[in-house]
């Protein structure tokens, strides 16, 4: 079996170079043993030059399957793509996997020339559809009968797969043309999230159980990825928070030492899941990097958004990663349901507590598909044929305008660059005044014309 598997573009221009599928490259190490896989990651192209690729790989590569990655900021294109597919040779069987497909499959399949749409995990299904298995026989999949039109979803009878050492690993060398321009390679080491995050679709689509791989398997798919491509200089852990078991992560960092493996390593983590004895160990282990998500200084935001951390926590882990010399950013975002400008104020007097505290962006609220936040979207009125339109993600717009939530979070950004020192405040202005010329404008032009002033 000849089987494509695509990421589509994003619908705004990817900000990081070293982005690569790994779902895709997952699907693909259960598949390449026996059959001929082609993956092509086309996230960060524009969508013309994208479609012309695509196009010229199902005429030369003559797909028997062309598998996509669905994802809400991609779906425009995976739509569109799916439909010219079907019109250049209805022969090719389309399937969907990915976070927006699992979550929207009976939308999707209502409205476009899908054949299957793979829910979740796929790396069972997607051998058992390549292996030609009756549907009505594969588990995790949702298709239409043919005969009826009717909608079937066969649920898996295990929802998840429980030992992730079993699956082989990613060929991450398929792309090693970019890995080599980035000097970086991305692994995911864990599945699931036990916390659910009103405005996270992570929990939906992995689990609420974590799942870890071993610290031996990371440490042996590191080595893997060195001995094929020994000019990596930096791993980044794609994990939603690798630091669950900080004691997995000890011993990953005691094998890395031990080895004398030297690598910059990135990833991200909780604050209420980090100790002194495990920042430490990732700091002897080349660790350069660790991403907290904070999201609010609000106690009430926090708590609404079932995030289940404190401001204390946030304040602990911060200063215990300075404390130990790790360099860390934190994630930040504005107009959760309740937030108001005294909530923003919270934050901000907030965050000048927190040493070290450099913010590039914060992010408006967005309202993604199998999220509490997209539960409340809906009872305001959210339309669910919106995710059949080329509009991009949308903000949660039911509290506040878009206006105001450009306003809140420039006031952080603004707020926490003043904090950083007066060079760090011009760099940063200038910066925003390069890439943002009309909304610099508009800017000067409420604070000094209309007298607007920042809450």
């Amino acid at each position: 079996m000849r089987i494509l598997l695509i990421c589509p573009s994003t619908e705004t221009a990817c900000s990081s170079p070293q982005e690569y599928p790994l779902g895709l490259l997952y699907l693909d190490a259960v598949l390449n043993k026996n059959h001929n896989v082609m993956v092509k990651n086309y996230y960060s192209e524009n969508f013309a030059y994208a479609l012309d690729a695509l196009l010229g790989e199902i005429i030369s590569f003559k797909p028997d399957i062309v598998g996509f990655n669905c994802m809400t900021m991609n779906r425009t294109a995976c739509f569109n793509m799916t439909k010219i597919i079907k019109e250049l040779e209805p022969s090719i069987k389309v399937i969907l996997g990915g976070v927006h497909a699992s979550s929207m499959y009976k939308q999707i399949l209502d409205n476009l020339p899908v054949d299957i749409i793979v829910i979740g995990e796929g790396e069972q299904a997607i051998v058992d559809i390549a292996d030609n298995k009756p549907l009505e026989d594969i588990f995790g999949i949702a298709y239409k009968d043919k005969e009826s039109g009717l909608f079937v979803f066969n649920e898996k009878i295990n929802q998840h797969i429980t030992d992730l050492d079993s699956i082989p690993f990613p060929r991450h060398e398929l792309f090693k043309e970019q890995i080599e321009r980035t000097k970086c390679a991305r692994m995911m080491t864990s599945r699931g999230c036990p916390y659910g995050c009103k405005y996270c679709s992570t929990s939906a689509y992995w689990g609420r159980r974590w799942r870890p791989r071993s610290a031996a398997n990371v440490v042996a798919e590191i080595e893997d990825i060195l001995v094929k491509m020994p000019f990596v200089e930096e791993i980044f852990f794609y994990d939603d928070t690798f630091t669950v078991d900080n004691q997995r992560v000890i011993d990953i960092c005691d094998m890395l030492i031990n080895k004398g493996i030297k690598l910059r390593l990135k990833c991200s983590a909780r604050v209420d899941r980090v100790s002194r004895e495990m920042l430490i160990k990732m700091k002897e282990a080349g660790f350069v990097d660790i991403a907290y998500g904070i999201e609010s200084g609000s106690a009430k935001i926090l708590e609404a958004m079932d995030k289940h951390i404190t401001k204390e926590q946030i304040k602990y882990a911060v200063d215990l990663t300075n404390e130990v010399g790790l360099t860390w950013h934190g994630y930040m975002l504005v107009g959760f349901p309740g937030e108001t400008w005294e909530t923003i104020n919270e934050s901000v007097e907030f965050m000048k507590t927190l040493k070290n505290f450099d913010i590039d962006a914060v992010s408006p609220l967005e309202i993604y598909p199998n999220t509490k936040v997209y539960e409340m979207a809906l009872e305001k009125g959210f339309n669910q044929n919106f995710w059949l339109t080329d509009q991009k993600v949308p903000h949660y717009t039911y509290e506040h305008s878009e206006e105001e939530l450009r306003n809140m979070a420039f006031k952080i950004i603004y707020s926490n660059k003043i904090n950083q020192g007066l060079i760090k405040f011009i760099s940063f202005s200038l910066k925003y005044a390069y890439n943002n010329p009309k909304k610099t404008f508009n800017i000067i032009k409420r604070k000094i014309f209309k007298g607007h002033k920042l809450h």
